[in-house]
């Protein structure tokens, strides 16, 4: 069993997979994290070293090594599904899990952590919503190719393990 959670940066992938693999007993990997171990840097300096599209096929390798996981949840990057076929990828070997968040409820997680994000630490309080909504309408036809759509409002440590007995 492998669950892949998509959706936009800030939309609590992290937090709701460790609660969630915490809960049932399954390993729980960020993929950010694991990108950083082997780059020995973290994402920020990856972005500004080598750019972007380094870092894009970086993510794809290391989310191609995640097959050798069993039994865990694997919080994806933002981005991860958008690029080359990481999505159809993801849906052939494990469960893909899309978790929805509001624009409002996104900004609202994001406003405060700037620094830590490359794609809008350039980003001002005024132009920070326009650009949330703007990728969100860009990326959401991808995200919605994931196997479960949840919506982080209305889950509670319940709602995980609903999710996890109905697959």
């Amino acid at each position: 069993m492998r669950f892949y959670l998509t959706g936009f940066m800030g939309s609590g992938k992290t937090f709701i997979g460790r609660l969630w693999a915490e809960d049932n007993g399954l390993s729980f990997y960020d993929l950010d994290t694991l990108i950083e171990k082997e780059e020995r840097m973290p994402v920020s300096k990856i972005f500004s070293t080598y750019g972007e599209s380094y870092f894009r096929e970086k993510e794809a390798a290391v989310l191609r090594n995640t097959v050798r996981f069993e039994n865990c949840i694997v919080a994806c990057g933002g981005g991860t599904p958008c690029f080359f076929d990481n999505m159809q990828w993801m849906n052939k070997t494990g469960t893909t899990v899309y978790i929805k968040e509001t624009p409002e409820n996104i900004y609202h997680h994001l406003f405060n952590d700037k620094k830590s994000r490359p794609l809008i630490i350039n980003e001002t309080p005024e132009t920070l919503g326009s650009y949330i909504s703007d990728k969100l309408t860009e990326r959401s036809t991808v995200y919605e190719e994931s196997k479960i759509i949840l919506n982080p409002e209305y889950l509670n440590r319940n709602g995980f393990n609903f999710v996890l007995n109905q697959i």
